[in-house]
């Protein structure tokens, strides 16, 4: 089982279609959660224990605006910031893929499907696969920044990293970096999964995978547009 879950880690890839219909029947996503809550939240402490921690917090200190922040970023220690990375790297991967999951057993149901929620949230798991994409490209930056270098330069496929190069301290910043190429061969895999598991048209797969992206997208600018 394990072996096979190992494969498919690579099949999800090479032949999405084959993986997505053997894995409707058991999802073994036990493997791949793994590996993504493992690697993301290890290259992250690497980076934390790794960085100039007095340069990095006086940056992470002139992106604030106001003065208290700044203030509570210069209390910052490197041992705190390492537990709350840590803590909030697991649990936050575990409710993003929860309420993923949940959203497609709703999904699955207004499609007529009769799939349960665990599958679903193997579904979710599955379909974050590409996220692994950008673990090597963290590491070489780490390796090659001679301990300078911000959270949101290590995500070298970001939309903000490629093309627009917005400072920490512009409003549109956060949304920018929000947006990474992984996340586009995501909702591929996604289309291609629902496919596999609900036999529905394309567009109806593609509507379905890309609505949450454009509902939690469209309130971030929203909310950037009009609140700041």
């Amino acid at each position: 089982m394990a072996t096979q879950a190992l494969f498919d880690i690579g099949n999800v890839f090479l032949e999405p279609s084959s993986t997505f219909a053997r894995l409707k029947a058991k999802t073994h996503a036990w493997l791949p959660l793994l590996f993504l809550i493992v690697l993301s939240v290890g290259v992250m402490y690497w980076w934390i224990s790794t960085v100039d921690f007095p340069w990095l917090v006086e940056r992470m200190a002139s992106a604030q605006t106001k003065p208290e922040m700044q203030a509570a970023m210069r209390h910052m220690t490197q041992k705190s910031m390492m537990l709350t990375t840590v803590i909030g790297g697991i649990v936050g991967s575990l409710i993003v893929y929860a309420f993923s999951g949940l959203y497609y057993l709703i999904a699955g149901k207004v499609l007529g499907t009769s799939i349960g929620y665990g599958k679903w949230f193997g579904f979710s798991v599955w379909t974050s696969v590409p996220s692994l994409l950008s673990v090597p490209l963290m590491a070489v930056q780490i390796m090659s920044s001679g301990g300078h270098v911000v959270a949101e330069d290590l995500n070298m496929v970001s939309l903000n990293y490629l093309l627009l190069h917005l400072p920490a301290s512009h409003p549109w910043a956060g949304f920018a970096n929000g947006i990474n190429l992984t996340s586009l061969w995501c909702i591929f895999l996604a289309v291609i999964g629902l496919k596999a598991w609900t036999g529905r048209s394309t567009g109806t797969c593609v509507t379905v995978a890309v609505l949450p992206y454009v509902l939690i997208y469209g309130l971030w600018a929203a909310k950037i547009a009009f609140i700041g």
